[in-house]
């Protein structure tokens, strides 16, 4: 607690002498650093954000068995192709998935120098229920799974897309 307390009071004495004192301009400088964000924080969280919305859509597939036109907004390339193929598989068995239980945590996010891709590490945890013909088939399943999920970034936007998910050990 009292370096925490004399940290603050060094940065507070350091920009006093660094913009002569002035209190004025001591906030204008302030108040323009707390307006600045880190461009690699801006894409950590774009990714997060495109993570979040595949997880969303992928719960939504598991139930549906279909692929809505709004995917291709989180998903597209190898990622949307396996949850297409996926979705058809079980359709012509009949069967369905309902998410009972469903958290994912994003463990790591890595952004390439270029920020135009990202990789990022995930681990999905829940419990499911499998259904066929409107039925509950026996017991709920456990899920506790890790990926490595690439994403890619749309254009010059904060938006990334996830591109290819593969299962980690």
């Amino acid at each position: 607690m009292r370096r925490a307390a004399a940290l603050a009071l060094l940065a507070a004495i350091i920009g006093c002498c660094a913009c002569g004192g002035s209190s004025s301009h001591t906030t204008e400088t302030t108040g323009t650093a707390a307006r600045r964000v880190d461009p690699t924080t801006q894409l950590e969280h774009a990714v997060r954000t495109a993570l979040a919305a595949n997880h969303h859509l992928s719960g939504y597939v598991l139930w549906h068995d279909a692929v809505p036109s709004w995917a291709t907004q989180s998903t597209r390339a190898s990622a949307l192709a396996a949850l297409r193929a996926s979705a058809r598989d079980r359709r012509s068995q009949g069967i369905r998935i309902r998410p009972l239980v469903d958290h994912v945590d994003v463990l790591d996010v890595q952004i390439s120098p270029s920020y135009a891709s990202a990789t990022a590490t995930v681990r999905d945890t829940g419990v499911v229920a499998p259904y066929r013909d409107g039925r509950r088939l026996g017991r709920t399943i456990r899920l506790d799974e890790r990926a490595r999920v690439e994403l890619r970034r749309i254009g010059d936007a904060l938006r990334f897309v996830v591109w290819r998910v593969s299962a980690e050990q």
